[in-house]
This record gives structure tokens, C-alpha cells and sequence, in this order.
């Protein structure tokens, strides 16, 4: 048994002092209660009973809070309306029409964001929760989660995957910065630019030190001039002229068309994995969910890099990963 109740032995009480303390009235607040005015009284009078405290008093024909049951009427008020709020919240999760999705920061700023008009013009009743998240190893099912996605094979257990990008990484700068610093030939040549890095806490992504190992290109030592904690910093700060950053050909795809980015050097990295839409297999998948999982999938997120002389010539790449079975 919960202590409160020794104070307060039945929870009607507390619903029947909101109502009276809101209204200043018990006639006006049994009518909203829909019992009689009596009741109201009765109850109040058992509730300063069992708190000891003289909740309302009488000034001139006018009901009104005493100072202890006006700070009492605004913590129960507080109290009604964050559990208003979960519980709203718990049954907004659980709805047919409600899409909990969990994306990295730099993909629901760079790429989602901008999409997200078409999508809602095609599903106006599809509610999306969308969270930003730091981690790959989410338990989509104990955190309620119905589309993620992680970078790798596409296979993991408890998840059903379905390949949406493959993972291309290219160096990106602004297009001033460029004609500021002159022409980047070779992959060496940018170790002479500021390189904009970042590294995340619960995610392994690629870095520029792998990206220029790749290459062929030694590092006695690497300067970190900038180190963001998401990918979506070191980008926002390319497009600004502060340095180049690595960029995920789907991640600054549209900073690319608008010009607002450029490959300043003919060079991807292909690792041979990809990303992939997940989600989780030990509960039915909603009907809106797979509507949203459709419509992701018909992004055409994986169209190639290209390039402003032409195609990836001196690019190193691994073999592309073949998707498993019954996952494209």
C-alpha cells in the first residue's frame, strides 16, 4: 500500500477537492462530478479530516481556498496533469497510427527533415514520434522503437533489415573554401587543410584516419583541429568554409545538389556494408509503420556519389555486400 494513503484513504477525495477548489463551489463542482452537493461536502469534510488540514473556508457567501488548501490544490492540479501527460503519452505509443521512429541527429537533420513534407502529404494520419539517437545497440523492443536503422550486414538477431544505402564516404567542403585554399589533388593533400572530425561515444564510424589509411596515404601524425561529438556537426561546419569534413553520400546529398557542398578530390571510400532499415521481430509490425519503412525505401537514398569531373576513378572500395535473402 502506497503511504499516501494513510493520509488519503480514498483517491476520489483528491478528484472531488480539484474540482471544488477549481470551481469554488461544491454545487457548481457536484455538478460537473454529477453527484450532489451533499456528497461534495461530505467528502471534503472527511478529506480535511484525514489530512488535518482546514481546506476552504466561507467569506461572505463565497467559497474560498485557505492558504493550505491553496498550495494543496496546486500540487494536486500538477500532480493530475503529469499523469494526464504519461499516460496520453503511453497510449499515443501504442497507436496503429503512431510510428515511433530513432534515427542518428545527422540523418534526421540532413535527410529526414527534408523529406518529411512528402511523406505527411501522402499519410496525413500518421503521427511520427521521432527520436534522435547516439547508440546502434537500442533494444527496439524494450525501448518501443518501430523503425531504426544500423550500419553492417543486415543481419541481426530480433530484427527483421532491409538494405536502404550503401556506405560511400567522401571527403566535402564549401565551394569558397576551395577557391580560397586552391585545388586538392591527391588524398596526401589534405592533410595541409583543417580536416573536421567527430567522434561518437556509442557509435564506431569511420574517421578520417581510416578514411586516409584507405587511401594510402601514411600518418605520422594527424591534427585535430575540430572534433565534433556527431557526424552532423563536422558537415554543418564544411558547409560554413571551416574545414572539409567526411561525408556519407546520402548524408550531404542535398547539400551537394544546392551547391552548398562540393567533393573537392575525386576519392571514395566504399567499406562494403550498408545501412539498414530495422525493425524488431518479436511483435507485429503496424500497418503505419510499414507504410513509413515504404516510403523510406522508395527514397532512392543509394543512388551513386557523383562526382564534378566525372565518376570515382581512384576510389578504393571493398566488394559491395550482397544483401541477405528476403532483405532489399
Amino acid at each position: 500500500m502506497h503511504r499516501l494513503r494513510s493520509l488519503v484513504p480514498s483517491a476520489n477525495y483528491l478528484f472531488v477537492f480539484e474540482a471544488a477548489a477549481r470551481r469554488r463551489s461544491f454545487t457548481a463542482a457536484a455538478q460537473e462530478l454529477n453527484v450532489s452537493q451533499p456528497a461534495v461536502s461530505k467528502t471534503i469534510k472527511l478529506l480535511e479530516e484525514a489530512t488535518g488540514l482546514k481546506l476552504f473556508r466561507r467569506e461572505n457567501a463565497r467559497l474560498e481556498l485557505t492558504a493550505e488548501g491553496h498550495r494543496f490544490y496546486k500540487e494536486t492540479q500538477q500532480a493530475f496533469d503529469h499523469l494526464h501527460m504519461v499516460l496520453t503519452s503511453l497510449r499515443t505509443r501504442h497507436s496503429n497510427d503512431t510510428v515511433r521512429v530513432s534515427f542518428s541527429a545527422s540523418f534526421v537533420q540532413l535527410w529526414l527533415l527534408p523529406r518529411l513534407k512528402d511523406f505527411k502529404s501522402r499519410h496525413p494520419d500518421i503521427v511520427l514520434r521521432i527520436e534522435e539517437s547516439s547508440r546502434d545497440d537500442q533494444d527496439l523492443n524494450e525501448e518501443d522503437i518501430d523503425i531504426s536503422a544500423r550500419l553492417g550486414n543486415g543481419k541481426w538477431p530480433g530484427l527483421e533489415a532491409w538494405h536502404f544505402v550503401t556506405e560511400e564516404v567522401a571527403p566535402v567542403c564549401n565551394a569558397e573554401y576551395l577557391r580560397d585554399h586552391g585545388a586538392i589533388d591527391t588524398p596526401a593533400d589534405l592533410l595541409s587543410h583543417p580536416l573536421l572530425h567527430f567522434e561518437e561515444r556509442h557509435r564506431t564510424r569511420l574517421g578520417w584516419r581510416e578514411w586516409l589509411t584507405r587511401q594510402g596515404v601514411p600518418l605520422p601524425r594527424l591534427r585535430q583541429d575540430f572534433v565534433f561529438t556527431d557526424a552532423l556537426g563536422s558537415i554543418e561546419a564544411a558547409v560554413l568554409g571551416q574545414g572539409i569534413a567526411l561525408g556519407w553520400k546520402h548524408l550531404v546529398h542535398d547539400h551537394v545538389e544546392a551547391a552548398r557542398l562540393v567533393y573537392p578530390i575525386d576519392a571514395v571510400h566504399r567499406s562494403g556494408q550498408a545501412i539498414y532499415l530495422i525493425m524488431p521481430t518479436q511483435r507485429p509490425a503496424k500497418p503505419a509503420a510499414m507504410l513509413f519503412r515504404d516510403w523510406l525505401l522508395q527514397q532512392n537514398a543509394d543512388a551513386p556519389i557523383r562526382m564534378i569531373g566525372g565518376t570515382s576513378a581512384n576510389a578504393q572500395s571493398a566488394p559491395p555486400s550482397v544483401p541477405p535473402e528476403g532483405k532489399r
